[in-house]
């Protein structure tokens, strides 16, 4: 390893611990390739919320529907609309498996369970029932643009943030060091060489888990939660 790419590993390794705080906080690296549903449930609330708090409803649905014969690591998209319509709906759903957090604080702002619904719905209309076909439709620039302005269409999406987040849970290739992460990488950095290789080589030299690092500075960049004890204001 040269010095000059030594350097910058040093340079990356020390704003990483400025920006980001103890590495054990970060929220573990996760993904639920098989199972849209899952994507689904972390990505509409996770905005706003302790890392913890969203563990537990993913849980909680875990829970549920192993309880009643299902599989929720294999769920897609219709799974999920079905477990809600077999509960009663949103707002029933919201008693058994998620909480009463609205989408946003505007007044009478719906229930994510809600947006939840609506964005799954969304994504059956356009063909999108299972994690490989999320992967696939990302292949296609432009029916990606397309569900991703159905899902950003939807209370409390607009930003676009949770359909960022839903395509890394999911483990859509070419998402894993994103632009976001890019940026700052090459912010801190310099663009010496890709991002990719700079996060890995920091996250060996320092002992840390390469995609926890890489989420941690997405959530950071993102002004979300990069601590799992932290609550965003957001």
């Amino acid at each position: 390893m040269g010095t000059e790419m030594s350097t910058v590993i040093e340079q990356l390794h020390a704003a990483c611990e400025r920006d980001l705080g103890d590495p054990t906080g970060w929220p573990v690296s996760t993904g639920y390739p098989n199972s849209l549903a899952l994507c689904i449930i972390d990505a509409i609330y996770v905005t706003g919320a302790r890392h913890l708090t969203v563990e537990r409803i993913v849980e909680r649905y875990r829970s549920h529907r192993s309880g009643h014969g299902g599989d929720a690591d294999v769920d897609g998209a219709p799974e999920l609309l079905a477990h809600v319509d077999e509960l009663g709906g949103p707002q029933q759903w919201v008693s058994e498996i998620g909480n009463r957090r609205p989408t946003s604080t505007a007044k009478n702002a719906p229930l994510r369970s809600v947006a939840m619904v609506e964005a799954t719905q969304a994504l059956v209309e356009l063909g999108v029932r299972t994690g490989a076909d999320l992967r696939a439709l990302a292949e296609d620039s432009a029916r990606c643009g397309q569900a991703k302005s159905a899902w950003c269409a939807v209370p409390g999406q607009w930003s676009g943030f949770t359909w960022g987040y839903l395509l890394l849970l999911a483990q859509v290739p070419g998402v894993m060091v994103d632009r976001v992460v890019a940026g700052y990488v090459t912010r801190e950095a310099g663009a010496t060489c890709s991002a990719a290789a700079l996060l890995h080589a920091v996250s060996e030299s320092a002992g840390w888990d390469a995609g926890a690092l890489h989420h941690a500075i997405w959530r950071f960049e993102s002004a979300r939660p990069y601590q799992r004890n932290v609550v965003s204001s957001a």
